[in-house]
């Protein structure tokens, strides 16, 4: 395992030798020094991107036993006949490696500026002093961008909810916070995806499933699909630019219907062209001879476009039901993104829904993350109360004596099981939660406290947005983003404990 050797920041030699006293520095230096204070988060780094070259050097070595057993050997390879080689394998010393303590910055990185493929982040990544001392510090020379992203895409998400746990049990020791008072609530986040509509579902399964379909060319599979479906991908997409632009005008709904009317027709006879091709692909698939890793890849490559094509009869038909019958369509059975088939459409309080996730945030009086929970769908908030609240317990280790929520969690039965566990204070905002809390509790002092600080986590969760891009994730994927999440809350609290140290300071000195 190769541990990073932590160096605090120093300065390259220059004509003016200074650091910049900026937010990155300041980040980067807190960083550091958790990863000094915490090795076991280097540890668990390090562990999952073990875990990654192991998993990649099987792909490898059954690649070359394959080709072996087929008489072309590789020199240096040989098998010992262990029928469980591949589960004992170990990895060798190879080429120096990123410090795990520089993965850790590059994440906290990430989370306070954004993807690395950002123009903005990839300018501060080029033009940083910080930076640069930093990497002059360690001796190396800045990391390619394919180096960063293999690097930081490797940490887990158990990982990174590890990297917040370790961070929290470092705000206690300092006493910045006893989290005796945690206050939670939901938000939308616009996931990496457009707006979802019956015509251009259509049009892009229908594109797509025919590109993946010419794809397989590379894995030996030639299809030759008629002249007629290149011509029909061409009708597809201009009837759905029509439909587009019919919205607003004269007679627009009976246009609409007349171009959907075309689209479904058109796009029935190139579904049934490109389930032809799929089955003679799948033919051909059983007579060729490929390495595992090429065979596998073609049979996830396959099944995308099965996945495709399904959906594209389910398109057709929700269009159907819902413009040419004017029907509703249930939402599982809508197709929501191509792109990100876990986002969901989030509506909340009455606004615009959005397309995307809807995680649950717990915050501690001194605005410190606790928990973050993304569950899947547009799960109710009295249903997600429970996790949360046990998930920012075990990472702060401390039962907090108030629980703070708005009126869309009042849950008797979970305030009952909070109650019972001793916490004085379980509060809910609004009409339910004074219809279920007792009056003479929900008047008191203390509940009425606890109600007025219940906007702060609405606060927190502003900062988060407006500095950290908490409104809109980058990464596809429930797990990618709960990573993504995660890392944003990660580099917030972080300038929390900043901000927390400098005032202490003031007031020390103003002692």
């Amino acid at each position: 395992m190769n541990e990073g050797t932590i160096i605090p920041l120093r300065s390259v030699g220059k004509l003016l030798p200074t650091n910049p006293a900026s937010d990155l520095a300041s980040l980067i230096a807190a960083g550091l020094e958790l990863g000094r204070n915490k090795p076991e988060i280097l540890e668990r780094i390090d562990h999952d991107r073990d875990a990654l070259a192991l998993r990649k050097k099987k792909e490898r070595c059954e690649d070359q036993a394959w080709l072996m057993s087929r008489g072309q050997p590789f020199a240096g390879f040989e098998l010992d006949g262990d029928e469980d080689w591949a589960e004992q394998l170990e990895l060798a010393t190879g080429r120096p490696r990123m410090p795990a303590v520089m993965v850790l910055i590059f994440l906290l990185i990430r989370g306070y500026l954004g993807g690395f493929k950002d123009k903005k982040t990839a300018m501060i990544l080029l033009e940083s002093r910080t930076l640069e001392s930093l990497f002059s510090g360690f001796g190396i020379n800045p990391p390619g961008l394919s180096t960063i992203l293999d690097n930081v895409n490797a940490v887990t998400s158990d990982t990174l909810d590890f990297i917040l746990d370790m961070q929290i049990m470092s705000v206690r020791k300092e006493k910045l916070d006893d989290f005796k008072k945690i206050t939670v609530d939901s938000t939308d986040v616009e996931s990496n995806s457009v707006w979802p509509t019956d015509s251009g579902t259509i049009s892009g399964l229908a594109h797509r499933a025919e590109h993946l379909i010419r794809g397989l060319t590379e894995f030996g599979i030639v299809l030759k699909l008629p002249v007629m479906a290149a011509e029909y991908l061409e009708e597809i997409e201009i009837l759905h630019k029509r439909i587009q632009l019919s919205f607003g005008k004269k007679d627009s709904e009976k246009k609409r219907k007349k171009f959907y009317r075309k689209i479904i027709k058109i796009a029935k006879k190139l579904r049934k062209i490109l389930l032809a091709a799929l089955g003679r692909a799948e033919n051909k698939r059983s007579s060729l001879e490929l390495m595992p890793s090429r065979s596998l890849r073609l049979m996830t490559r396959l099944e995308w476009i099965a996945v495709d094509l399904d959906n594209l009869k389910l398109a057709m038909d929700n269009a159907v039901q819902r413009v040419l019958q004017g029907g509703k369509v249930k939402t599982e059975k809508k197709i929501l993104s191509l792109s990100d088939e876990d986002a969901a459409m989030i509506v909340k309080g009455g606004r615009e829904p959005t397309l995307g996730y809807k995680p649950q945030v717990a915050r501690s009086e001194s605005g410190f993350v606790t928990a973050i929970i993304v569950p899947e769908g547009n799960a109710s908030d009295s249903g997600q109360l429970r996790p949360i609240v046990d998930k920012s317990m075990k990472c702060t280790g401390v039962k907090p004596s108030i629980l703070s929520f708005d009126d869309g969690y009042t849950n008797g039965e979970d305030r009952d099981h909070y109650l019972a566990l001793k916490i004085k204070v379980v509060s809910f905002s609004g009409s339910k939660g004074k219809r279920l809390i007792p009056s003479e509790e929900y008047e008191s002092k203390a509940y009425i406290k606890a109600r007025n600080d219940r906007s702060a986590v609405e606060s927190t969760i502003f900062v988060l947005k407006h500095n950290h891009g908490f409104d809109r994730v980058m990464r596809r994927g429930i797990d990618n983003v709960r990573s993504e999440l995660l890392e944003k809350a990660i580099a917030h609290n972080f300038f929390r404990i900043i901000s927390l140290r400098e005032i202490r300071q003031k007031i020390l000195k103003s002692a």
